[in-house]
């Protein structure tokens, strides 16, 4: 239509073409160059700000306001449609030049995965490719489930899904709603309001473009991208879903990296996910909100948070490309499931997008894996005469590691082990995570005559059965043995099943159990990022003398405190020693053993840290991390006698604390920091 309009506007050139011969032939070319573009740019272009803006709301408007909506035509009140599972609805197929202003959804389905199972795709101007394609529930910034809030431009507030983003069309608009859920959308109720507008829409007016990534577990070095396109445009929102799989927010420090039109350099720098959503420290229950950025939802009990932020004053432009990514984690060191949804307007055709994710993959999990888990596909188990299958889990969710389950297609009072072997610690927790399903048995678990746990393995659908846990199994001969029977099934199950996604073990942690203290000691600044104190000696690493005092920051004097490992092995320094921030502590304990060995010692910090054995470094870590058990693994040369264990633990900010702990699985080694020797050992 823009075209046709031009074509048609340059036929007065036709009445100048008598002019040639009395004009010169440059000036002839120009003046045909100056009419095409006025012609262009004629009156009867759509000015949409006049339109649009609150502040020109005192003017006449010249279009027209169409809705398209699911009103009941028979005059009853049954203003819905139903949309069976795996169909597709057309709900507005409008012609331009048109402005969508108002969409309003709401819709009632019983299946519980709905807001990510069906998609909302836009097309704009008889377009292959939508430019649109996001799971309704993450268009409008509710990706976890059902949860009010309310904006400006998108908001979910009684069950209603509305957007208030300008969405301009030359040629034609078409919404689809796409049923990718196991059950029937029963009711979906639905208002498209836009204005039909006269003329056309000037050649800089961007369509407006969703896309939806996911990834289930960051579990790599790069960072996670949110948007990687091409063309002109400017990027106007963003929301981001995030669920960690241990309960830390640690990864919330991660910087976003924006690099525009091809720059080797990021055009935009981040300084944290926080500080991208205008919050402070962290983010808090929910307080820190507006109507540009504000925060969805917290959930300290399944790890979850969401947040939104609009680039309304301050879109990103970009001309021929743009590459926007975050960290997960600062230098990318989390692992979580990491979900988003931007928001740009751009001219067309735009490049087409990444395939979204299959309905299995994008519902949010209802289950947690740990991030090391020995999957059962993997495991060597003894079936015996029983079959078993590797089984893809991909159209029943993302809880599954690897995707994968081994099925195990046992009968009545069919029995199986497992032998997990080359196991280091002296006992663990083992959890089993498990599948039920519609043909799935009940499972006992034995281990030797002593039956320790039990999978109920019926559900109406294939669905993960979360996990058993078998705590304080003793590991002498370095393996675990389990004994699986089926002991029956529910009367409305139709089969024997076992479905195993895999196995975790928590080893028991036999902490360090005192230390001796010091601190704190500077940490001279070199660089804005760079710290010496992780490599600037002080006192105590020449030699450990309990009774010394030692000058600190600005001159403190210091002192050993003495201080008992609490049971669950975070030894925190952040209300022992003031100030605690850009600062250094020492940490002492001795080791006895009546012979020389090696032993497996384990460390972890927050945040850098050195570790001296016998007055000889032995580990060295310098980075901004969350302390947490087992971080690093080493092994050491335990002299006959008395042996120091020496750590030095650099803060930057915040959290400042350490684990460690040792395995001593033959029960020779003393374990103190006063040196005292047990009485019988003494002897």
């Amino acid at each position: 239509m823009r075209t046709l309009q031009c074509f048609y506007a340059i036929l007065p050139v036709v009445q100048i073409f008598i002019m040639k011969r009395i004009l010169r032939t440059e000036y002839f070319a120009y003046l045909v160059i100056s009419v095409f573009l006025a012609s262009c740019d004629a009156p009867n272009k759509t000015d949409l700000e006049k339109l649009l803006s609150p502040g020109a709301l005192p003017y006449l408007k010249s279009s027209k306001l169409v809705q398209v909506s699911s009103y009941d035509t028979s005059g009853r009140n049954n203003d819905r449609i139903s949309i069976p599972s795996g169909k597709t609805v057309t709900i507005l197929n409008a012609q331009g030049p048109g402005v969508i202003t108002r969409v309003w959804f709401s819709l009632d389905s019983k299946d519980p995965g709905m807001l990510r199972q069906i998609l909302l795709r836009i097309y704009w101007d008889d377009e292959d490719d939508p430019s649109i394609n996001v799971p309704f529930g993450d268009f409008f910034g509710c990706g976890f489930g059902y949860k009010p809030y309310t904006t400006p431009y998108l908001s979910m507030t009684s069950g209603g899904y509305t957007c208030f983003f300008p969405m301009p069309f030359e040629e034609s608009a078409k919404i689809e709603i796409v049923n990718e859920s196991g059950q029937e959308v029963y009711g979906f109720y639905y208002q498209i309001d836009y204005q039909k507008i006269e003329g056309y829409l000037s050649r800089d007016i961007g369509y407006l473009h969703a896309y939806w990534h996911r990834v289930i577990r960051t579990d790599y070095d790069s960072n996670y991208t949110i948007l990687k396109t091409e063309g002109t445009g400017h990027i106007v929102g963003l929301n981001l879903n995030i669920q960690s799989y241990d309960g830390s927010f640690a990864y919330l420090e991660g910087n976003e990296k924006i690099y525009i039109d091809g720059e080797k350099n990021p055009s935009i720098q981040g300084t944290g996910t926080v500080d991208y959503f205008s919050g402070g420290w962290y983010f808090n229950n929910g307080e820190f909100a507006g109507p540009y950025n504000g925060l969805i939802l917290k959930d300290d009990s399944l790890g979850r948070i969401a947040a939104y932020r609009f680039h309304i004053t301050d879109p990103i432009p970009f001309k021929k490309s743009i590459n926007f990514s975050i960290e997960h984690g600062q230098k990318n060191t989390e692992i979580a499931d990491y979900s988003s949804t931007v928001y740009w307007y751009q001219t067309e055709p735009h490049k087409k997008m990444q395939p979204i994710l299959k309905a299995g993959l994008r519902i949010p999990l209802r289950v947690v894996t740990p991030n090391r888990i020995l999957e059962a596909e993997k495991l060597k188990f003894n079936l015996g005469k029983i079959k078993s299958k590797i089984m893809d889990m991909t159209d029943y969710g993302p809880e599954w590691s690897g995707s994968k389950q081994l099925l195990i297609e046992a009968q009545e009072k069919d029995s199986f082990s497992l032998n997990i072997q080359n196991l280091q610690d002296i006992s663990y927790t083992v959890n089993l995570y498990y599948t039920k399903g519609p043909n799935y048995g009940n499972v006992g678990i034995w281990v030797g005559d002593k039956k320790v746990g039990e999978i109920d393995g019926y559900y109406p659908t294939i669905h993960p059965g979360g996990k058993i846990s078998i705590p304080d199994l003793s590991n002498p001969y370095n393996r675990v043995i389990l004994d699986f029977m089926i002991e029956g099934k529910n009367e409305s199950s139709a089969g024997y099943y076992a479905g195993l996604d895999g196995i975790s073990l928590e080893p028991k942690r036999i902490w360090i159990p005192d230390w001796y203290v010091i601190g704190p000691f500077p940490d001279p600044r070199r660089r804005d990022n760079s710290r010496s104190g992780i490599d600037s000696v002080f006192p105590p690493e020449q030699a450990v003398d309990i009774k010394h005092v030692y000058p600190g920051v600005n001159r403190q004097p210091l002192h050993w405190q003495y201080i008992k490992t609490p049971d669950l092995g975070y030894v925190s320094l952040s209300n022992l020693v003031k100030p605690n921030e850009r600062a250094v502590c020492y940490a002492v304990s001795y080791i006895y053993s009546p012979e020389e060995t090696v032993i497996p010692f384990f460390i972890g910090s927050d945040d850098g840290i050195k570790v001296f054995f016998n007055n000889k470094q032995v580990y060295r870590f310098q980075n901004i991390r969350s302390a947490r058990p087992d971080q690093a693994e080493l092994y050491i040369r335990v002299k006959k006698g008395w042996n120091q264990l020496l750590l030095k633990i650099e803060n930057n900010s915040s959290g400042f604390a350490f684990f460690g702990r040792l395995i001593d699985k033959d029960r020779i080694l003393t374990i103190n920091a006063d040196q005292k020797l047990p009485l019988t050992k003494a002897k």
